[in-house]
């Protein structure tokens, strides 16, 4: 197999990724490769004369830095890469004057945020074409592509089943039912993880609170779900809305979970806290790896001239976990052979 003429080779990027694990345009005074107060600035490498261009829109933090180093490693060779760095005063406007003057052949969007000022961009000016573009660390990429006009990507939510089999391979307590608390607009996101969990005999037992649910309204959810639903574990989606603040993370979930001494399942690290106990397990996309998965589905663009086509919002190829080992050890045991499912343990 041989990769887009001129580029690395596609396959490449997506054994790697398997492997691992499975120009200056102003922005409200930052420019691409400036770096917010405080933050290191982002070098790209030199501009190629005559290479499409790619565009990389996205925070400067490090999360976002790491997946985008080994994106750019591996296309660096094959095109032009320019770096926007959005902040929280980054226009809708700002981006879209980057986008113009860079006139990029693909565009790659980290974060929900970056991706609602395209979007804003887009709709005020709808007789404009715009290149493909790769979503990134984003929730709910499935349902947010359909909002922009020539959208892919990767999904950040790792299926709710490869974070329970990770649990099962865990803890010693048994897992058969797993509750979840969502609001509606998650409620496609829920029901799609209920298949490919009951096919490993593990139940998902949904309940929908309101979008605009008080802290309140979550607790007395949230002792519904465990006192009366029965189940083994709970699960906490990638939805700000519900740990907004301490008052939903401690007199919320801190609160119920340390009555019901429940493992929990989150979706980010950050949550997995020996000090502040909320989640007992996190999954999350390696970042590494999906910067270069990223890298693949841009030869594999490149390949179809540049035309979304086929390609379809992608799962993660590779996922990391994060546990709480001391609180497994202390209240639902570790299993003998738990270090072989676990890359980072904190205690």
């Amino acid at each position: 197999m041989t990769g887009w003429q001129g580029g690395s080779p596609r396959w490449r990027a997506w054994l790697v990724a398997f492997m691992v694990a499975a120009g200056a345009f102003p922005s409200a005074g930052c420019r691409p490769g400036a770096a917010p107060e405080g933050a290191a600035p982002i070098v790209d490498p030199p501009t190629k004369p005559g290479a499409p261009a790619i565009l990389i829109a996205m925070p400067n933090s490090p999360n976002f830095l790491e997946v985008r180093k080994s994106l750019v490693s591996e296309i660096r060779a094959a095109f032009s890469v320019v770096t926007f760095v959005v902040t929280p005063d980054t226009t809708a406007a700002d981006l879209g004057a980057a986008i113009r003057r860079t006139n990029p052949a693909c565009m790659v969007l980290m974060n929900n945020a970056t991706i609602t000022l395209v979007r804003d961009y887009e709709r005020a000016h709808p007789a404009q074409t715009f290149p493909p573009t790769v979503l990134l660390m984003a929730s709910l990429i499935e349902e947010v592509q359909a909002t922009l006009k020539n959208a892919t990507g990767i999904a950040y939510e790792v299926p709710g089943v490869t974070s329970f089999m990770n649990l099962r391979a865990v803890i010693k307590t048994p897992i058969n039912r797993v509750g979840v608390l969502y609001r509606p607009g998650l409620r496609k996101f829920v029901e799609r993880q209920m298949g490919p969990a009951a096919r490993e005999h593990i139940e998902i037992v949904p309940v929908s609170v309101p979008s605009d649910v008080t802290s309140e309204e979550l607790r007395e959810a949230l002792e519904n779900l465990v006192r009366n639903r029965h189940v083994d574990a709970l699960w906490m989606l990638n939805d700000n809305a519900l740990v907004r603040d301490e008052q939903f993370r401690d007199g919320a979930w801190r609160a119920v979970l340390n009555e019901s001494r429940l493992p929990v399942v989150v979706g980010a690290a950050n949550l997995v806290n020996p000090g502040s106990p909320l989640g007992t397990l996190a999954a999350v996309p390696d970042h590494e790896a999906l910067g270069l998965q990223a890298a693949n589905l841009i030869f594999e663009l490149a390949d179809d001239h540049w035309r979304i086509g086929r390609h379809r919002t992608e799962l993660p190829l590779s996922v990391k976990t994060v546990v709480d080992i001391r609180r497994v050890r202390d209240v639902f045991g570790l299993r003998l052979e738990a270090v072989k499912h676990i890359d980072r343990a904190l205690e």
